[in-house]
């Protein structure tokens, strides 16, 4: 039996990345399962990026709580609250791919709610997509949660001045969700992570998206003819047979200026009033 930090046990592998892999375990001392995410330490140091934004972010609803961040035998090792199934594994399990409109409305509140937290403490997040959006377990099934800090980044500086746009810059994040302007080479801001979860709504009501299966000559290739179907596909397209709101969602948060504060309450109540249309009631669940 393997101990991390003399008290964490691993369990089973739950799943891994490019910079690591992530594990349940559990606490020997009160029997409280965790979740350890370990990567050598010959990476660049991407825990500890995520160990100083889950601590910068701890009083924050809908952040799973950062237990422990350390080195051991040559690794770095993240302790964090277990939590229940990804977005991607909650889709996937369903007999048509897709999530329901209530699903999706409950998690887009949710998510876009967390997000004006984080930027409001000058973070913004970087990789939004379906694997990084956890539901809660046993009396927080019905919330949601936002992991995985590693390439999180302040967009503000010491002094509450917003980063200067920078262009040319290779995209970071997850090919299908990122938004254009990322893609294009610019430097993300809080409009991108918004663009990114609009995708993800997309996604999870259609059960795909039109750029999810393009293929090219090799990794650069792949993201030039995705960048280029992204760009060509119109909203109304790319929303078809779901409702109009996903449109205007999409179109207000690709209009955004670099700098700009997004209007959250704008987006929420979108969101709110297909809720009610609907007759839904899930209010009560998205605060």
């Amino acid at each position: 039996m393997v101990l991390i930090n003399s008290k964490y046990e691993i369990l089973q592998l739950l799943g891994e990345g490019t910079f690591g892999k992530i594990y349940e375990g559990i606490n020997t001392l009160t029997n409280e399962l965790i979740a350890i995410k370990i990567q050598k330490t010959l990476f660049v140091n991407i825990l500890k990026n995520e160990a100083n934004m889950y601590n910068r972010c701890k009083n924050i609803k809908g952040i799973p709580k950062l237990r422990n961040y350390g080195v051991q035998d040559n690794y770095n090792y993240l302790i964090l609250d277990k939590l229940g199934n990804s977005l991607e594994n909650i889709k996937d399990s369903n007999c048509d791919n897709k999530i329901d409109l209530r699903n999706v409305l409950l998690i887009g509140l949710q998510i876009i709610n967390i997000l004006e937290s984080i930027h409001n403490i000058g973070i913004i997040h970087r990789d939004i997509k379906p694997d990084n959006i956890l539901c809660g377990i046993d009396k927080n099934k019905n919330k949601y949660y936002l992991i995985d800090f590693g390439i999180s980044r302040y967009y503000i500086n010491n002094d509450g001045i917003h980063n200067k746009l920078i262009s040319n810059k290779k995209p970071l994040g997850t090919i299908n969700y990122i938004s254009l302007n990322v893609q294009n080479g610019i430097e993300a801001s809080r409009r991108d992570d918004l663009e990114s979860v609009g995708y993800i709504l997309i996604y999870c009501l259609k059960g795909s998206l039109p750029w999810q299966n393009v293929s090219g000559n090799n990794k650069e290739d792949r993201y030039n003819n995705v960048f280029q179907l992204k760009q060509s596909i119109t909203l109304i397209e790319l929303c078809k047979d779901i409702p109009f709101e996903f449109v205007i969602f999409m179109d207000y948060c690709r209009k955004l200026n670099y700098d700009e504060k997004p209007n959250y309450n704008y987006l929420k109540q979108l969101l709110i009033n297909l809720s009610n249309l609907y007759n839904y009631n899930i209010s009560d669940l998205c605060n």
